[in-house]
């Protein structure tokens, strides 16, 4: 199945020191839903919730807390974010060492678990 994924740009990296590549309009998303369905495309499109017709949710860490994840990437640095994880700033909680093959827990006062940032959610548009 062939799929195009759509993400809301966040300002980390390139997109912070470019703000005018930033959406700030929700209603340019709202014209983008309108426009992708109408195009009656042969792929299936999701978008990640930021850009759905309810927006993001003020939570994500479940009752009783995390139980797995899906998926990590990692950048450059060796920073590791949760795939699963709308991180809207550089914060992360867990860091890869190449050297010594080792992921170090480096908690602090602005990474993602201890802001509860909120899951990336797709839907079908």
């Amino acid at each position: 199945m062939e799929q195009l994924k759509l993400h809301c740009l966040r300002p980390v990296g390139n997109a912070a020191a470019h703000p005018e590549l930033l959406i700030t309009k929700s209603t340019a998303y709202t014209r983008l839903r309108g426009r992708l369905d109408a195009a009656d495309l042969e792929i299936e499109v999701i978008v990640d919730e930021d850009l759905s017709e309810d927006g993001a949710p003020d939570t994500c860490v479940p009752d009783g807390g995390p139980v797995e994840i899906d998926r990590i990437e990692a950048d450059p640095r060796g920073a590791l974010t949760m795939s699963c994880k709308a991180v809207g700033k550089d914060s992360h909680a867990f860091w890869y060492d190449k050297l010594a093959d080792h992921i170090d827990h480096r908690p602090s006062p602005t990474d993602e678990l201890t802001l509860a940032v909120p899951d990336v959610v797709y839907a079908r548009v």
